[in-house]
């Protein structure tokens, strides 16, 4: 996979020297010979990042005051405007604002802005001129150094981040390369230029280029612990219906019969994120990309499910939750997205009177995706499931083939858009934790005892009120993958696999059927070869639900059996 093996040498390469240093970007060194540096604002608590782009000088340029110019009213929010401008002495080659029309001309050239002059930190020049409006603010004409009696010209610039308009026939290729993280300080290292595919390959050799990738990785997982699990968390608290509907049956007895469920979710997540990228902004293309997200969460999750229905109901895949969470954003350039979801969904076939409550909780420490994925260095991270306790009553005077099963997914989207819009793309993680239970029952004449288990431990027995068997399993598979595509270098069949376990949770016989019970036991062992990944095309789709009376209940006394 050639072109993620060289994102992450891009990767290597930007992060090689992952300590605070001073900013890349010097606001009193113009952009005059072909390469030009932006950084995003320093602080101890947001992300940090690096921005280059590096061509021929002809092609760059600046209008910031090092480079001699004065802007005359800019907005600070827009990433499209007309400018005024003026230089701020009457020498302007000495003052260095000729280069910005230097061969050939102002129109088509990428201009470094200046600080609170628009949200971007590069334009292109759509168009220069000389506005009929020369008037000069009074504060700014008395900074002014001009020879006695001349009269300073002010220009004219339209800009925007339509890069695509650029014609690189005349400009040649620009360059770029993108680093940053959501970590603060670790801002990576711009000063070394990313090499190109070929030269990394040929000048290195293949084991070195290697290597090269190794490193990204080392030193991404170098990263301090306790700053990344200090970052601003993810918290959530509430409880959420899932399923609620009711049929009335006309008897004898006339009775409503209904279904209900509801999932109660609380979760605490640390999210840390990073990417880089490199290629061209003339043309607008990435060659190569590498996301990377690191996590520590936990999910305390049960679902409740009451009913006394017969048919099937399926909830379909809803949002419980949504928020957005800091990421990074060159504006017009490359913005990193993310939003944290919780989603879920609840499945049931019932034919049999049923009160149970099922966990659905979940640990993930030091989860860390590599995306596009990297057979060298793969993904991983620690899961493991919760151990409350699984509680089952059903009716023990029918017979029963009840199977009912649940998902809670926490997912992180990553919404990746480059180059003013050129590619846009989603970058997801699904953590789907699910449990089911299916009940095989036989029609019992009598109630008796009932049962309280902990996850895998049976602590009492049902004496002769339920014959046949209950088992209950949970399961965890977290996977990675992408919406869209991405200059080539993703797309929605790249796919992640980081984990998947199936855990037996409870399994018992009762009555007759005892002898072919099989002791409770926890089982870990990785998902069979074939099994598909959930991530649902249609999501938040809320299927129909299918429901009938139930068969006549000889007794309406519910027996606890887990």
């Amino acid at each position: 996979m050639p072109s993620f093996r060289f994102s992450i040498a891009l990767l290597a390469a930007l992060l090689l020297q992952c300590t605070v240093k001073a900013a890349l970007n010097d606001w009193a060194k113009p952009c005059f010979q072909g390469e030009c540096f932006y950084d995003l604002p320093a602080t101890n608590i947001e992300a940090s990042g690096s921005l280059k782009i590096w061509g021929s000088p002809d092609a760059i340029s600046d209008i910031t005051a090092a480079a001699g110019w004065t802007i005359l009213g800019c907005s600070p929010n827009a990433l499209a405007q007309d400018i005024r401008l003026v230089c701020n002495s009457d020498d302007t080659n000495g003052a260095g604002c000729d280069h910005l029309y230097q061969n050939i001309g102002a129109q088509g050239k990428i201009v470094r802005l200046p600080e609170n002059c628009g949200k971007n930190a590069f334009a292109r020049v759509a168009k220069a001129w000389i506005p009929e409006d020369q008037s000069i603010p009074i504060n700014i004409a008395r900074r002014l150094s001009r020879r006695q009696g001349a009269v300073p010209e002010v220009k004219a610039l339209s800009l925007d981040t339509d890069f695509a308009a650029i014609d690189p026939a005349q400009t040649g290729d620009i360059s770029i390369a993108i680093q940053g993280s959501t970590v603060p300080g670790e801002n990576g290292n711009l000063t070394v230029t990313p090499p190109s595919r070929r030269r990394s390959i040929h000048s290195q050799g293949r084991r070195g280029f290697l290597s090269f990738i190794e490193d990204a990785f080392n030193k991404f997982n170098s990263f301090d612990e306790s700053v990344t699990k200090n970052l601003p968390p993810v918290d959530f608290s509430k409880n959420f219906p899932i399923l609620s509907q009711s049929i009335s049956c006309p008897g004898p007895p006339a009775v409503d019969s209904s279904i209900n469920a509801d999932v109660t979710a609380t979760s605490h997540a640390v999210i840390s994120l990073g990417v880089a990228a490199a290629g061209t902004i003339v043309p607008p293309k990435l060659t190569d990309f590498g996301l990377f997200v690191g996590m520590d969460a936990t999910l305390q999750g049960t679902l409740a499910l009451k009913g006394n229905v017969a048919g099937k109901a399926d909830s379909g895949q809803l949002t419980l939750f949504q928020v957005g969470i800091p990421g990074l954003d060159f504006p017009g350039i490359l913005s990193v997205g993310p939003t944290f979801k919780i989603l879920g969904q609840a499945t049931a076939t019932l034919d049999v009177n049923v009160n149970m409550n099922i966990d659905l909780s979940y640990t993930v420490n030091r989860a860390k995706l590599f995306f596009p994925p990297s057979p060298n260095s793969p993904s991983d991270g620690s899961f493991s499931p919760g151990n409350r306790p699984l509680k089952l009553s059903v009716s023990p005077s029918l017979a029963s083939k009840a199977i009912v099963t649940a998902h809670l997914i926490p997912r992180l989207d990553i919404g990746v858009s480059a180059l003013g819009g050129v590619a846009e793309a989603t970058v997801f993680l699904d953590l789907d934790t699910s449990a089911s239970v299916t009940m095989t029952l036989n029609a019992a004449a009598n109630a008796g005892a009932s049962v309280e288990t902990s996850t895998g431990d049976v602590t009492s027995g049902a004496s002769g009120g339920i014959d046949g068997c209950v088992k209950a399993g949970a399961a965890l598979n977290v996977n990675a993958g992408a919406e869209g595509s991405f200059f080539g270098i993703f797309d929605k069949s790249t796919q992640v696999p980081l984990f998947g376990k199936e855990f037996e949770v409870f399994q018992k016989c009762f009555g007759s059927q005892k002898r072919d019970g099989i002791a409770s036991r926890s089982r870990h062992g990785r998902r069979e070869q074939g099994s598909k990944s959930r991530h649902p095309q249609l999501l938040y789709h809320r299927r129909a639900l299918q429901l009938a009376c139930p068969a006549p209940l000889a007794s309406t006394n519910l027996v606890a059996v887990a």
